[in-house]
């Protein structure tokens, strides 16, 4: 693979890179990104970024016993009636799975089965094994595919999606999922604003090999140009995830959809003294796993990797928990993109004035868009759940079991330290000089600007206490 890598001569356009290094920096030793070879490396388009680009709907024939239960999922749960489909299946040979697009449809259908067959009967009645017929074909694709046997991010969302009319362009309106699992209209948009959030990056992606590349050549002006890339689409990733309210009812998420969405580690597991889940025929012990979160994108990780972003140390070990379920080939690209040039050391020791906009730029689009999921998760998690009181005693987990609101508010404030200030005494300037410090956010708060979302915060967090 190393010998298809272009050379650093061949990626810089003058001979900049023999001149001296900024303070020091070692510019040429590091592995470079190229964005001609970034697809057949690590499987992702300038299009649709880590999203996968034309998903497989169908199995064969030989799989329809599975298809069928996929295909009236919902009907099933609603229900009640999952468990008994299941329980009747045959133990399908899935070694007649002959195709990469095949096993990863396998492994999305066999982990909506999965989670209906669980949460069935909500947290009244969770089953200690999940069947064979389920269990042993399901773990078969994980070993195949080099990611865990639970509903995630991928199948989840990037292999999980389909157009409604193949002639109109690929926007929320215009996608569906290939295998839904209770929510009906409420998830498909759920699911969908996920994935064009994901889709936007895409540009993104490509420009993070170019930033990286221009480092590596000295080149200012070609990094300048690639991080106002990186801004623009970071905006346009904001864009859609704003659009969650549109389709998605808070109500709806919080009561039917987030609940199957929880994994073998929640807390209702333990109460009812099960460590996790037993895979009849894979193990005889049980298996913890989480439920499906964003938090095992690529994107935001890999943003943070390219801009040099340093979370919190017991942050930054769940991030790299959330690794394990990546693609294998997603996790190299973030692995590359964390060795290559360092962008934001090249910035700092440069002193320019534009270079300095064009980062804090990137910045501020990043802490832009973690406001807004923080936002929304007020909206469709910490709101409704002053409302529930069976949740009381309980430590407030996300969707995928992380205590995620500490989690979340420890990644924005990460991104509000990593601001190029132009005094670097002052702690409180960001952004073209403006305020964009976690002060400010302080300060905007008491304001009242984001008021709905501090109240309901402490609100909860005094609750659960």
């Amino acid at each position: 693979m190393s010998s298809n890598r272009p050379t650093q001569g061949a990626l810089c356009s003058n001979d900049s890179t023999t001149e001296g290094k900024p303070n020091g920096m070692d510019l040429t030793e590091t592995p470079l990104l190229a964005r001609e070879t970034l697809h057949e490396r690590f499987e992702v388009t300038e299009e649709f970024g880590f999203v996968s680009e034309c998903p497989l709907t169908t199995l064969p024939e030989y799989f329809q016993p599975w298809t069928d239960i996929a295909n009236n999922l919902q009907q099933l749960v609603l229900q009640k009636k999952i468990r008994e489909a299941v329980e009747k299946l045959p133990l399908i040979d899935h070694n007649k799975l002959t195709t990469k697009a095949e096993w990863i449809t396998a492994h999305m259908i066999l982990a909506h089965i999965a989670q209906g067959y669980v949460w069935q009967n909500g947290e009244e009645g969770i089953p200690k094994v999940l069947p064979k017929s389920i269990a042993v074909p399901f773990h078969a694709c994980s070993e195949y595919l080099q990611i865990p046997a639970n509903m995630n991010n991928f199948n989840g969302v990037l292999v999980n999606w389909k157009l409604k009319d193949c002639n109109k362009a690929v926007n929320v309106e215009n996608l569906d999922r290939i295998t839904t699992l209770i929510g009906g209209d409420d998830e498909v948009w759920f699911f969908m604003v996920a994935l064009m959030v994901e889709k936007k990056f895409g540009p993104a992606l490509y420009a993070i090999a170019d930033a990286q590349q221009a480092v590596s050549c000295q080149d200012d002006k070609k990094l300048e140009s690639a991080l106002r890339v990186i801004e623009t689409a970071v905006h346009e990733m904001e864009e859609q995830l704003k659009r969650m309210k549109e389709g998605n009812d808070p109500s709806k998420f919080y009561d039917v959809i987030r609940p199957c969405l929880a994994g073998w580690n929640d807390p209702v597991f333990k109460k009812r003294g099960v460590d996790g889940l037993i895979y009849e025929g894979v193990s005889e012990k049980p298996i913890s796993l989480p439920g499906g979160t964003s938090a095992e994108s690529t994107t935001l990780s890999t943003l943070d990797a390219a801009l040099g972003i340093s979370h919190r140390p017991e942050d930054e070990i769940i991030c790299e928990d959330f690794k394990k379920y990546m693609p294998p080939k997603h996790r190299e690209l973030l692995i590359a993109v964390t060795k290559g040039p360092s962008i934001r050391k090249y910035v700092l020791t440069k002193r320019n004035p534009d270079l300095d906009a064009a980062y804090n730029g990137c910045l501020e689009a990043v802490k832009l868009f973690r406001n807004t999921h923080l936002q929304l998760v007020a909206r469709y998690v910490i709101v409704p759940s002053r409302r529930n009181t069976s949740g009381q005693g309980r430590v407030f987990v996300g969707t995928g079991g992380t205590g995620f609101m500490q989690f979340l508010k420890g990644l924005r404030d990460s991104t509000l330290q990593a601001f190029i200030r132009k005094d670097p005494t002052d702690e409180n300037f960001g952004i073209d000089g403006r305020k964009s410090s976690i002060t400010s956010y302080r300060l905007l708060a008491t304001a009242g600007v984001i008021s709905v979302f501090g109240i309901a915060c402490l609100a909860f967090f005094r609750k659960c206490r």
